[in-house]
């Protein structure tokens, strides 16, 4: 049976786009940028592997690997969120400003 290597295609590659995320700290990045780094390596090695489909270890891997899938896709959904209540906050700024533009009178 040969292994999942589009699921952990889609996991180095998110990996590599939180390592480039302002939102997190350079920690946090390097971490993202050193695992994505080591999969990519593993996933290389994988493409041409062949294993019994019985096998714990590969029941193990695979069950880690959709499980990890998941907890990235949640984590970078968050993060969007997060982006995207900035990018409200900067469009709230905006249209207050307009607004007070256009009031008759501000009270100090």
């Amino acid at each position: 049976m040969l292994f999942d290597t589009q699921t952990l295609t889609r996991i180095v590659e998110r990996s590599f786009e939180l390592s480039m995320s302002g939102a997190l700290p350079a920690e946090t990045r390097a971490q993202y940028l050193a695992h994505g780094k080591r999969l990519r390596e593993l996933l290389m090695q994988l493409l041409g592997a062949r294993f019994d489909a019985d096998a714990a270890e590969f029941k193990q891997a695979t069950d880690a690997m959709h499980n990890t899938n998941h907890a990235l896709t949640e984590a970078a959904d968050e993060l969007n969120k997060v982006t995207q209540a900035v990018a409200r906050l900067t469009e709230l700024a905006g249209y207050l400003d307009k607004a007070l533009g256009i009031a008759k009178r501000v009270v100090s």
